[in-house]
């Protein structure tokens, strides 16, 4: 009775992890997900633009405040430097008592911003 029970749990894990591997593509975040990819892969031009456009398509998305410092980060990594501190800044002002905030406090002293 003990090995059916082991054996029925064992299938059910299975079917479980199964299930979570052919269903992971439908839990992307669309832009989001792409903007990742690309950040992860040094492609910050690319990156940008996606960031860019879950920004534009989600303004109230739960993921904004987190893509909108990966977009100042990589408009910093592309040199364009003046985007980057608006981003930050904007981020600072926007969402004041948030880690991303403290975040863009740090990325703007980086930058030589006081």
């Amino acid at each position: 009775m003990k090995e059916i029970r082991l054996l029925l749990g064992f299938m059910m894990v299975s079917a479980l992890f199964a299930s979570c591997a052919s269903h992971s593509a439908e839990y992307r975040f669309g832009a989001y997900s792409a903007a990742e990819d690309f950040y992860q892969k040094g492609k910050f031009g690319e990156a940008a633009g996606q960031y860019e456009k879950y920004i534009a398509e989600n303004p109230q998305g739960s993921l904004v405040t987190v893509a909108s410092y990966y977009l100042a980060k990589c408009y910093a990594s592309l040199g364009k430097t003046d985007a980057a501190k608006a981003g930050f800044q904007k981020i600072i002002t926007a969402y004041p008592k948030t880690t991303w905030a403290d975040f863009s406090k740090e990325q703007l002293e980086s930058l030589g911003v006081r």
